[in-house]
């Protein structure tokens, strides 16, 4: 059987991490990726890591958020699966293990932003019973 650990990530797993954020699209250098998850603790996030057979396959972010309008939910960012580990359910797994995490933190509701251009992992969010909510623009602008 096959057998997936789910863990918190620590900066001993940025390498590994910096990879999967390759795969995602986004050049993070293992030291960014140290300096990130440290980051993410210290604001009140986690970052998990799934492995099999002590090799990194996926990992993903979890956030939580309070907004006057809304008030406070969590937030799933960043999930990446490994290329040699799809249509295993790690994806699954590691939503999974941010959702529980959010709810002990006092989470009610579970958020995650797709690219719309991600057609497969908005089905893949659907599946997971994800709704969609609304369509709107990020805008960005440099202010530093």
């Amino acid at each position: 059987m096959l057998t997936i650990d789910i863990r918190a990530a620590s900066c001993a797993d940025a390498t590994p991490i910096s990879h999967l954020m390759t795969q995602l699209g986004y050049a993070v250098s293992p030291q960014e990726a140290s300096d990130r998850i440290n980051l993410i603790a210290e604001r009140g996030g986690e970052t998990f890591i799934a492995e099999k057979d002590g090799v990194a396959v996926g990992c993903i972010q979890a956030s939580m958020d309070v907004r006057l309008a809304e008030g406070c939910f969590g937030e799933i960012i960043s999930l990446v699966v490994d290329e040699n580990g799809r249509g295993l359910n790690v994806g699954k797994q590691l939503v999974m293990a941010a959702s529980e995490w959010l709810q002990a933190h006092g989470c009610e509701r579970l958020r995650v932003r797709c690219n719309a251009v991600r057609l497969e992992a908005l089905e893949f969010y659907g599946k997971l019973g994800f709704e969609h909510m609304k369509q709107q623009s990020i805008l960005e602008k440099s202010i530093g």
